[in-house]
């Protein structure tokens, strides 16, 4: 078996681990051309990734997941917080219990994405953009935008909400818009120091922190403090793989103040993170000092804006050698945290099912089938709770939602 994977992405790179321990082989192919990261620093993490890591990577490259992950906060929970730092409301993080000395934290984005691509050699082809495919009873021909084809016996869109692959097995499935620029549309990193944290108050970095005011302004803030600095951690355990060194920071995602522009990125100039940085320290100018002082010391040169977007819900379609994983089928608005976990869990499941399909355990488009059923089963639930942006970080956690399946 050979497996065609669109989309180098978190959830495509952990599918190509999965299958390679499990021997089958893999091609993922990835328009980018480099390994930055391109929508947010920071990922929180929970058991529904963290154990897809854990069943996907070699055991030491998930040691090394562990020891650059967020050194364990005082609360496994997002936590609501007024403008002067005092709390409003908590809520547990979604997904299977989470304990144990090294519980799943939160990761640096590219640091977990570098990690993600180790070892995999030749089977990423970075620059290569998937511009539809022909699928039949025997295999699947890709096409990319170059004019090139690959062909293999299976295809899966890990391309991101945007799918082409998507579109074209599921026409009918639209994005949903969801313009968030003016509250948390915009991202950067403010560098801490230990100096910086010894000064902030504890609820601070008790865990993912949401801080909102009445009048509508609003910063979610993530601290990563690794358990090991990062450099140190690949080169103890992995020395074999590339790992960009990261500095401890606070990710900050908010927006402006009202009367304050953001333009499309394609308008952006050299002066524009400055003028967004302003207009982010407007929104707060009264907020308690440390809030305001991570707006004031970010880092502009990492600040960037998305427009979000989200999926409904797809009724079921007809298995085939083509099907699609994280947000190309599932993508979700980022109230939750949810959206890196679930591609995570997407890929330890569609791994098993291939696997078991290449050792001639089970019928290749019954195994595509049963990874479909048990998507649509576990996720589309989250999906419906992470639409739901008003109750969660706008009006402060207003009232539990109850997902028995998962907690």
């Amino acid at each position: 078996m050979h497996v065609l994977i669109a989309g180098g992405g978190v959830g495509g790179l952990c599918l190509a681990q999965g299958l390679t321990r499990a021997g089958v082989s893999c091609a993922v192919y990835e328009r980018e051309t480099d390994d930055a990261p391109r929508s947010g620093y920071r990922l929180t993490m929970n058991a529904d990734g963290g154990e897809a890591l854990r069943a996907c990577l070699p055991e030491d490259l998930y040691e090394l997941y562990l020891e650059t992950s967020r050194r364990t906060p005082a609360r496994q929970e997002a936590v609501v917080i007024d403008s002067h730092c005092r709390e409003l409301t908590a809520q547990p993080h979604l997904g299977p219990p989470n304990l144990g000395d090294r519980p799943h934290t939160a990761i640096d984005r590219r640091t977990l994405r570098q990690i993600l691509m180790a070892r995999l050699y030749d089977a990423i082809h970075p620059g290569r953009v998937v511009a539809g495919f022909d699928a039949d009873a025997d295999g699947v021909r890709v096409r990319f935008e170059d004019g090139s084809t690959a062909e293999g016996d299976v295809l899966v869109g890990a391309d991101g909400i945007g799918s082409p692959t998507r579109r074209r097995l599921l026409p009918d499935a639209e994005v949903v818009e969801a313009d968030m620029t003016t509250t948390l549309g915009l991202f950067a990193r403010s560098p801490l120091t230990p100096e910086l944290v010894a000064g902030l108050p504890e609820i601070v970095l008790s865990g993912f922190v949401i801080a909102r005011d009445d009048a509508g302004a609003m910063l979610a803030l993530g601290a990563y403090l690794p358990r090991r600095p990062v450099a140190e951690a690949a080169a103890a355990l992995a020395p074999d793989v590339r790992i960009n060194g990261v500095g401890d920071y606070m990710m900050i995602s908010g927006g402006v103040a009202p009367g304050v522009a953001v333009p499309e990125r394609a308008d952006w100039t050299s002066d524009t993170p400055r003028v967004l940085r302003d207009g982010m320290l407007a929104a707060v100018a009264d907020w308690h000092p440390a809030l305001r002082g991570l707006v004031e010391r970010l880092d502009v040169d990492t600040l960037f804006g998305l427009r979000f977007g989200r999926l409904e819900p797809t009724p079921a379609w007809p298995s085939s050698r083509v099907t699609l994983l994280g947000d190309a089928i599932h993508a979700m608005l980022p109230t939750r945290g949810q959206g890196a976990n679930m591609a995570l869990r997407d890929a330890r499941v569609l791994a098993g099912q291939l696997a078991s399909a290449a050792r001639g355990e089970r019928d290749l488009l019954a195994a595509i089938g049963a990874y479909e059923q048990d998507m649509r089963d576990y996720v589309y639930p989250i999906m419906d709770l992470s639409a739901d942006h008003d109750r969660f970080g706008g009006g402060g956690l207003k009232g539990p939602p109850t997902l028995a399946s998962h907690s």
